[in-house]
């Protein structure tokens, strides 16, 4: 009896230890039991509460589906991070829109072989594929703006490096292609780096970009617009160039910030040929007007001098009347004024009559020219025969020119004020050179104003006609200041507004009738760029900035008109 209770005791003995066992357990899965919209390049994981034996776990691993471009351990595998399995599936997504079942299979064990006896199972759904869900502007919209850009939005954020790709805009049109700053990744917008066409219907393809996990949206997507008339008024006209090389064309900038990106995104609307840029580059421009038009001065690399074409903006259309300067001004009364070997001469481009203002023998007439605001008269300089610079207004109407009253130092770099009256210009005394102002209304030494000791390279007025923009020195050198005429012996008159981060240096300013801003040429990194500042010197910005893919200078600021 005795020895059959010792074998009794013998043979329940594992089993009541079996029973005080702790078996390992699993504390945390991803995704979850039942989660849905997945991303389809997620790894799984599995968190168990001890340390595990490797191999029983792996070997008891299932997943169902299986994915069938596991074929390699490089793009399917295991690996561990403290207790936590991760199932990592490189390049192999998931498919979309599939409910997955993951199993744990009963029998993997801990570190010191004790084992779980229990199945673990539980469910999964991936995401659905990504999709253009809005095009700005829509699907057959009509008198789209030619300088508009494009907004696409998608449903999840998308990978950058294949947007450029998958984009195409019909007829074609260079583009950049632009992020949200600060945004998912789910927005971009398409900025032609040149002017859209006017009047011309436009289809634009999104073809399978892959958003961050991977999966292209569904097939081919396509929306059509049509734009509306060729508009340009009220931005910014100045010459685009290379670095280091000569202008090869015309850019325009809206002043304006791009809503979506927060700022400007200028944009070509006149190139010179890719065969005419390895030889010539554009020396100056100026509007029609009616700001339909340019007359621009096309000249050989390293020459001062070269013909002048009237391009037509909506057809991009350039013809050359036969005429050659150095300088071109559209006047108000649409007639072309330009210096040609030192001489003045108009152009009328209805008639194409070509003539002569000055004479050579009254001296050579040197730039810059000023046509006053109704485009009835010009100021300018010559050089006499002493090599100094003499001041002269020309009425174009009666052909005559005189000196203003009681002016004997030389003098140059005119700058008329909006409203016709008032005449800007650098005065050479024994002092030396200094910013003066010519009232045409009044008489006698009432006529004068002395804006202070500043040696201007350039002049332009505000549309108050008592403010005006100075620019002194060059390049990195080159300064703006604020100069409001009547107070300007006083302090605040005279206000220096560069030489702050945003604005670090000034030349060639440029205002129109119709706004109170600036634009300026400023040198960020020693290159010149677009800016633009408020009429008081406040918020300066930069308009154009060099970029990889728009490695591109500006220079000659030019304010096209407004609408007629």
């Amino acid at each position: 009896m005795r020895r059959g209770l010792v074998l009794m005791a013998a043979t329940l003995a594992p089993l009541l230890s079996a029973c005080a066992l702790n078996p390992p357990r699993i504390v945390s899965i991803a995704p979850t039991r039942e989660a849905a919209d997945v991303p389809t390049n997620q790894s799984i994981s599995i968190s168990f509460d001890r340390p595990m034996n490797h191999d029983s776990v792996e070997r008891r691993f299932q997943l169902s589906p299986t994915l069938s471009g596991c074929s390699t351990s490089k793009t399917c595998r295991y690996a561990w991070t403290g207790n936590t399995l991760v199932y990592i599936h490189t390049h192999v997504n998931f498919a979309l829109s599939t409910q997955y079942t993951v199993s744990m299979h009963a029998g993997y064990a801990d570190a010191s072989g004790q084992q779980n006896t229990l199945d673990h199972v539980w469910h999964f759904t991936t995401e659905r594929p990504p999709t253009l869900t809005s095009v700005d502007p829509s699907d057959n919209a009509s008198a789209v703006a030619t300088d508009r850009n494009i907004v696409l939005s998608f449903s999840r954020p998308m990978r950058a490096d294949t947007m450029q790709a998958a984009v195409q805009l019909s007829p074609d049109t260079p583009f950049l292609m632009r992020s949200r700053p600060g945004g998912d990744g789910s927005q971009f917008e398409i900025i032609p780096t040149s002017l859209l066409q006017p009047n011309q219907s436009y289809t634009l393809s999104v073809d399978r970009p892959l958003d961050v996990h991977d999966n292209a949206i569904f097939g081919r997507v396509q929306t059509r617009f049509r734009t509306g008339q060729l508009s340009v008024t009220r931005k910014i006209g100045y010459l685009v160039g290379q670095r280091g090389q000569p202008a090869f064309a015309v850019g325009i900038v809206d002043p304006h910030p791009d809503p979506f990106l927060g700022r400007a995104t200028p944009k070509i609307i006149y190139s010179l040929s890719t065969q005419s840029q390895l030889t010539d580059g554009i020396l100056a421009f100026d509007w029609s007007p009616d700001g339909q038009r340019l007359a621009a001065v096309q000249a050989p690399q390293n020459s001062d001098a070269g013909p002048i074409q009237i391009v037509d903006l909506a057809t991009g259309t350039a013809i050359r009347p036969g005429i050659n300067g150095s300088e071109v001004y559209w006047s108000a009364d649409g007639t072309i004024v330009y210096l040609s070997s030192g001489t003045i001469r108009r152009f009328q481009p209805a008639s194409l009559q070509d003539g002569a203002l000055t004479d050579p023998a009254d001296g050579r007439v040197v730039g810059p020219l000023a046509l006053s605001p109704d485009g009835k008269s010009i100021a300018y300089s010559t050089i006499d025969t002493q090599a100094s610079t003499r001041l002269w207004i020309m009425n174009l109407d009666l052909r005559t020119r005189y000196r203003p009253i009681g002016l004997d130092d030389p003098a140059d770099h005119p700058a008329w004020s909006p409203n016709g009256t008032k005449l800007a210009f650098r005065r050479v005394t024994g002092a030396g050179a200094q910013l003066w102002v010519y009232d045409l209304s009044a008489t006698g030494a009432s006529a004068y104003r002395r804006g202070g000791s500043l040696d201007i390279t350039g002049a332009a007025w505000l549309n108050d006609n008592s403010t005006l923009i100075a620019a002194t020195g060059s390049g990195n050198d080159a300064a703006l200041y604020r100069v409001n005429i009547f107070t300007a012996g006083e302090a605040g008159g005279v206000v220096k507004v560069t030489g702050t981060k945003d604005a670090p240096n000034g030349s060639a300013p440029s205002t129109p009738a119709y706004d109170r801003r600036i634009a300026f040429v400023a040198r960020f990194d020693d290159l010149p760029q677009i800016g633009v500042m408020n009429g008081d010197g406040s918020r300066p910005q930069e308009l154009t900035i060099w970029e990889a893919d728009f490695p591109y200078t500006g220079s000659a600021p030019n304010w096209s008109p407004a609408a007629p």
